[in-house]
């Protein structure tokens, strides 16, 4: 009895053991949750991915016409840029529903996620992580038009019930709510179980953890090259331009028109357009300074991964 009792001790794991066990896994939400705040600053001025907008608003028109039938949809500007897309019937409220593709129905939220998740994967080789972000992102970039273009079908499913009712399109905007939430996320983590034990995850991260001594270093990097220079000349023109937008002319005026519009407690398109503009100019010095401190923080960190133990391969 004594003999088992302290061979079940000498077999549990260490304090220590837990905490570096638990540090392994928690990396994943921990990178998530910064991958999270930093698109959060980024994406705060409006239109920040304007380009890949365009193209999602471009190609869900025409599918929704292809699908549904010519004069479905109508393509056409919001705030300047090609991502409106009005679905078109008679039973819908005033005969359209007006949409725009805005920054978080690009899909490029999704594609940050599950490539990360699978960059944070251990025991995979590079080579596969890459393929696998490549095809996974690809499957996002399809589902995600398929989404947009479902809205078609459920705000006929409900407005062909109830014609030219007000709320006629509740359940194309609960879809809509239900995808943004958790639908999408749920998806996304399918995937990457799929593609997890589609490459043998769970023996290559077993086989990782046996193999590896020692831990992760992370340290201020001592050799500077050229390239790390350049990295840091590009941070600084980014907090060049993060100044200029927050201190520019464009933002002066805007503050200019906001205190006149306090003054004579105006309400019109002038006061709201000069606050868009305040905020634009604002958030976009934010990106810009997170885009600058990130390029600094990732060029003068260097991080070692633990070394393998030969022996045991």
């Amino acid at each position: 009895m004594m003999e088992t009792a302290t061979k079940r001790a000498d077999d549990d794991m260490s304090w220590p053991e837990v905490g570096r066990l638990g540090l392994r896994y928690l990396k994943i939400p921990l990178a998530l949750l910064v991958l999270e705040m930093v698109y959060w600053f980024l994406t705060q001025p409006s239109n920040t991915l304007a380009v890949i907008q365009t193209v999602e608003a471009y190609l869900w028109h025409n599918l929704t016409e292809l699908i549904f039938g010519p004069g479905a949809s109508e393509f056409s500007t919001h705030q300047g840029w090609w991502t409106r897309v009005d679905l078109i019937h008679p039973n819908f409220p005033d005969g359209r529903i007006a949409l725009f593709v805005g920054d978080e129905c690009a899909g490029i939220h999704e594609m940050l996620f599950i490539s990360t998740l699978v960059m944070l994967t251990d025991g995979v080789p590079q080579r596969l992580k890459l393929r696998g972000i490549a095809v996974l992102c690809s499957l996002v970039f399809v589902l995600n038009l398929m989404r947009l273009t479902l809205l078609y079908h459920f705000a006929r499913s409900g407005c062909d019930v109830n014609p030219r009712g007000v709320w006629c399109a509740n359940e194309m905007y609960e879809f809509h709510k239900m995808m943004f939430e958790y639908g999408f996320l749920l998806i996304l983590v399918g995937m990457w179980t799929a593609w997890f034990y589609w490459v043998g995850g769970p023996k290559r991260v077993r086989e990782a953890a046996e193999s590896e001594t020692g831990g992760w270093k992370i340290s201020f990097r001592q050799q500077w090259k050229s390239i790390h220079i350049g990295l840091i000349a590009v941070a600084t023109v980014l907090f060049i331009l993060a100044a200029s937008s927050w201190t520019g002319d464009e933002t002066q005026s805007a503050i200019t028109e906001m205190e006149d519009c306090d003054s004579l407690n105006e309400i019109s398109a002038r006061c709201g357009q000069a606050m868009r503009n305040y905020d634009d100019a604002i958030s976009t010095a934010w990106s810009l300074g997170t885009l600058g401190m990130l390029t600094i923080a990732g060029t003068s960190v260097n991080i070692q991964r633990p070394e393998k133990n030969l022996e045991s391969e």
